[in-house]
């Protein structure tokens, strides 16, 4: 019995068919490459750590639910999964490399686009967190704006001990959804990585801009803001005027949301309003937000913001092509819409 090693074009005794078909097999799964071993790392971060199903997968892929299962089960063969997923590639590394270039960010990290809303914010969290978990360590001064995303990364950050120290960018507000208030924010996190946190005695929003100047004069106040204005790292989320259900400008009367309008406002971040240049919107709502200004936020150095959806995208948008942030977490659908 013979058998053809075709690379050599070479008849080879049987004796030796062992190793003809092992060369044969090698060089079959050399020819697959880095890109193969992406998918399957892909792949298998979404199912393993991310906890999608085989159809969401192959839906976020474009992949028959059939080859998702062989991927699986080669990751598996192949030693790359045992208890964790043992990979170091990005799910989204060639769309997180073209945010970089077309907006010039410091870094961009991506979750994959679900239909199942719990699922979705379970993704974003999961790898909001470990966008987190690379910007923050012990000596590391990180500023805090009220967000429900920011809210489900904090909850999905392993504890560690860090020792890093969390202020508030803004004052707190009983209307907010529970935990979503920056010193709930900062005092979870704290909680979770054995550092400090600060509280800012003063509402997100006050009565009337005198009452704002009246905060604005209290020693505990000046400090706490004075604090975050020498932060290294704002988290924040992004909000839009889109959305009638947003965090913050859910919570405003009918006659302030029309204001907001028709002033131009798109989007919110740290409890400012901006327009689609990135340019802040004054007027009387703003005079009576306690916290540190645009202006401000964009003097600290790494500004990382998480936000996804449709309703957010002109926001998202701005926010970035404006230097607004610089660090960004959001999902699949979101990315693909910033890069048309």
């Amino acid at each position: 019995m013979w058998c053809t090693f075709v690379q050599h074009r070479e008849r080879m005794p049987m004796d030796i068919l062992g190793t003809c078909r092992g060369i044969v097999k090698q060089d079959r799964r050399s020819r697959r490459g880095r890109m193969f071993s992406m998918l399957m790392g892909r792949v298998a971060r979404m199912y393993y750590e991310l906890g999608l199903t085989h159809q969401e997968i192959a839906d976020a892929l474009g992949l028959s639910r059939v080859r998702v299962t062989r991927l699986l089960a080669e990751a598996r063969d192949s030693g790359m999964v045992e208890i964790i997923v043992h990979v170091e590639e990005s799910l989204f590394a060639a769309e997180e490399q073209a945010l970089l270039s077309r907006y010039g960010l410091r870094q961009a990290w991506i979750a994959p686009s679900v239909d199942d809303p719990a699922k979705a914010s379970r993704a974003m969290a999961t790898v909001g967190a470990e966008a987190l978990a690379s910007v923050i360590d012990k000596d590391t001064t990180v500023a805090m704006g009220l967000s429900t995303a920011v809210a489900a990364v904090v909850d999905a950050f392993p504890a560690r001990s860090l020792g890093a120290r969390f202020v508030p960018l803004t004052g707190s507000s009983s209307g907010l959804a529970n935990g979503a208030n920056p010193h709930e924010l900062t005092l979870a996190l704290a909680r979770r990585t054995d550092g400090s946190a600060f509280h800012l005695p003063a509402p997100l929003v006050a009565a009337t801009p005198q009452a704002a100047e009246s905060a604005y004069a209290d020693p505990g106040v000046r400090d706490v803001l004075a604090r975050a204005a020498e932060a290294s790292t704002l988290i924040a989320g992004i909000g839009s005027t889109h959305d009638s259900r947003g965090l913050l400008f859910g919570s405003l009367s009918e006659r302030e949301r029309a204001a907001l309008h028709e002033a131009g406002a798109i989007g919110d971040i740290g409890g400012r309003f901006f327009d689609a240049n990135g340019a802040p919107v004054r007027g009387e709502l703003d005079s009576r937000v306690v916290g540190l200004d645009l202006d401000q936020l964009r003097a600290i150095p790494h500004r990382l913001a998480i936000a996804a959806g449709a309703a957010k995208l002109d926001a998202v948008r701005t926010a970035l092509s404006s230097g607004m942030v610089n660090m960004l977490v959001t999902d699949s659908n979101t990315v693909t819409a910033l890069l048309d």
